[in-house]
């Protein structure tokens, strides 16, 4: 008997050193930052579902290209029919738009792992979760420390001296920023600006422009990404697209602003810098050479 009571410690003890998670064979991302993180952790094989705004690293829109990769929508308009029709194993959703979504998944059975992050830890999290989901621990610690050790070299460089007041214009329309909640403060912060209005709770708090010209910001940050459409400022399609910088320089007081004055309005690759990716650390750099004019 005591035998037979050691074997089952020792089968317990066992199952409690294995992972829970069967490693995902079929994995739909419904973000880029996902694709991005599964390609760079060695999973690109096993991506059968990805968004048409998909674009790092360049073998995941080759394998779109070459009919591969199946695309189920964009980000928003992504129908939970077309991600059944892979047969995914696991299902990697993005922010609160995607809540609604990831629950139906989770309804019919399917696995799902939910990136809401806050700050670049809450990023490293999930990356060594999926890690855990795709039996590719090594691989995930292995990107978290690299990211670690890069942003770090990076943000060094940039700490001394004065730090330019950025205001990082998420979207022309709708005026708002990186808040208090956003781990893009935090990339700005690593990249030696001050990011204003990060104070404000939320991810993207609203400002108005007159708030922005009281706060007279060194550098004015514009997002540009490839494939962007002219701004749209009325009727039901406002706030798509992205503004120029001409626009931002005719607002009114704009002249009053130093960035104006200055030349440091300039536009940032979102598709870099809004991404909680494998690219994290070139988001930092991105962001210290638009900060620092370089």
């Amino acid at each position: 008997m005591r035998r037979v009571f050691s074997s089952l410690f020792c089968l317990l003890a066992l199952l409690q050193s294995v992972s829970v998670w069967a490693a995902a064979e079929r994995i739909v991302t419904l973000a880029p930052s996902w694709s991005h993180t599964v390609a760079e952790m060695g999973g690109i094989d096993n991506l059968v579902g990805v968004t048409r705004y998909a674009r790092f690293p360049e073998a995941v829109p080759a394998r779109v290209r070459s009919g591969e990769l199946t695309v189920v929508g964009g980000f928003t308009d992504i129908k939970l029919e077309k991600i059944l029709a892979q047969n995914p194993d696991l299902v990697l959703t993005a922010s609160p738009l995607q809540l609604e979504l990831k629950a139906k998944l989770d309804a019919k059975g399917i696995d799902t792992l939910h990136m809401q992050e806050r700050s670049v830890d809450d990023i490293y999290a999930k990356f060594l979760a999926l890690g855990e989901r795709m039996g590719k621990q090594d691989q995930a610690k292995a990107l978290v420390d690299k990211l670690k050790s890069d942003i770090a070299s990076i943000s060094e460089t940039y700490q001394q001296g004065k730090r330019p007041k950025v205001y990082y214009e998420l979207n022309y329309y709708y005026k708002c920023v990186p808040g208090a909640d956003s781990y893009i403060r935090e990339l700005i912060e690593l990249a030696g600006g001050e990011p204003l209005f990060a104070e404000r709770p939320g991810n993207a708090p609203a400002v108005t422009w007159e708030e922005v010209v009281a706060a007279n910001p060194d550098v004015i940050l514009i997002p540009i990404w490839p494939g962007a459409q002219p701004a749209v400022f009325e009727g039901p399609r406002a706030g798509n697209g992205t503004t120029t910088i001409e626009e931002v320089m005719g607002r009114k007081d704009a002249d009053k602003v130093a960035a104006v004055q200055h030349g440091g309005v300039r536009f940032i690759d979102s598709a870099v810098t809004k991404q909680p990716s494998p690219g994290l650390a070139k988001a930092v750099q991105l962001f210290a050479e638009a900060i620092h004019g370089q």
